[in-house]
């Protein structure tokens, strides 16, 4: 498995994707504790038959046919020998040209709560503003989720909305969290981090 390393960091590090992660890809789409906090009411999967999972396949390879946007818009958070755990993505909101949002999914729940969520997001913000010029970064994520309010919180993103209860969900009301970081307060926040 030969890919570009993106970052790298003491326990995880992100990756270009290869072929050979597409069976990974394939089985988180049905496994891990992640499709229960990442809007589920938008349907988890417990399986797939064999003609979805060729067709999901398929267009998944074709993907990796495609060229690699620079900086990139996705990336495999993996261990430091390569094996994926997870992933970061970013992606544009409507018209907002100076603003990206971001998303990650540890995928591997034996891997979850040891700090590599809050480490690969870390890596993640700073590729994203070391290879841009772009302003701002946000995330949002849903009440129900204390792990990410934590991860975001820890990397140094700022509380900047709440949406009260725009989603029900198994008979609970949840809020939706909206969390922004600015390119100065990150370069400060690196700067501290170094001296």
């Amino acid at each position: 498995m030969c890919s570009e390393v993106l970052a790298r960091g003491r326990s995880v590090l992100l990756r270009d994707r290869v072929p050979e992660d597409v069976e990974t890809y394939l089985r988180w789409m049905t496994s891990g504790e992640w499709r229960y906090l990442d809007a589920p009411w938008e349907g988890v999967r417990d399986s797939m038959d064999e003609q979805t999972t060729n067709e999901m396949r398929e267009r998944i390879l074709k993907l990796y046919e495609q060229d690699l946007p620079e900086p990139r818009s996705f990336a495999f958070v993996a261990t430091l020998d390569g094996t994926a755990l997870g992933r970061v993505t970013r992606f544009s909101r409507g018209s907002q040209k100076h603003e990206w949002c971001l998303g990650i999914d540890i995928c591997e729940d034996d891997y979850l709560n040891r700090g590599l969520g809050t480490e690969a997001l870390t890596l993640w913000v700073d590729y994203l503003f070391q290879h841009s010029d772009i302003h701002r970064l946000a995330l949002e994520t849903w009440s129900f989720n204390p792990r990410m309010v934590r991860v975001a919180e820890k990397v140094g993103f700022q509380i900047e909305g709440r949406l009260r209860e725009p989603q029900e969900w198994q008979g609970e009301w949840l809020d939706k969290l909206q969390y922004g970081l600015l390119r100065h307060e990150w370069e400060e926040l690196k700067s501290n981090r170094e001296d």
